[in-house]
């Protein structure tokens, strides 16, 4: 009979679900996807309370553009650990992925609340109004990130091409205006 206690075994159950951890992200740099997935659920076994494990689950799933089942993954995170951004994020671009914009955008926010300086989730977010052709908003969000990052020279890109399409959309509201007016 074994004398070990409930705290020693937990510790234990931990050191065994980090080793399978860090083999399951072996696999993933392989991209060795499906292989990670399998080994990341073992270590899941024994730490069901690892944010990081189920978060990179998730990862994996996406990888194998299988966004539904990465969602279930990232959202197990959150409830762990509902304060993280990471999760919140990586389950933004899975929406975004399945072509869920506005659902995106409310995960994005989620992580503004969390940490306002994820500046990443805010260029997500910028594109997802982009994609839905609310230039208003997508521009509001490329320049705060300009402002705060002043090089970032994709971000620069963008707001240049969501103005480009504003000023089109003006232009073009302004010609059907002008033939109201004329009619």
């Amino acid at each position: 009979m074994s004398n070990i206690s409930l705290s020693d075994s937990n510790k234990i159950y931990k050191r065994k679900a980090k080793k399978l951890f860090n083999e399951g992200l072996k696999q993933y740099k392989l991209e060795l996807y499906s292989k990670a997935i399998k080994i990341f659920k073992e270590a899941i076994k024994m730490n069901p309370g690892d944010y990081n494990i189920w978060n990179q689950i998730g990862v994996a799933f996406d990888k194998l553009h299988e966004h539904e089942e990465a969602i279930k993954f990232y959202d197990e995170a959150i409830k762990i650990d509902p304060n993280n951004a990471i999760a919140f994020h990586n389950k933004g671009l899975a929406l975004k992925d399945l072509g869920r914009y506005e659902e995106a955008i409310t995960i994005f926010d989620e992580i503004t609340n969390i940490d306002v300086t994820k500046l990443d989730s805010l260029f997500e977010k910028a594109i997802l109004y982009d994609l839905l052709g609310n230039y208003k908003e997508a521009i509001r969000r490329y320049e705060v990130i300009v402002e705060i990052k002043p090089k970032a020279h994709l971000v620069q890109h963008k707001l240049i091409e969501a103005r480009k399409k504003q000023a089109e959309i003006s232009n073009v509201w302004k010609k059907k205006l002008n033939k109201t007016e004329l009619d």
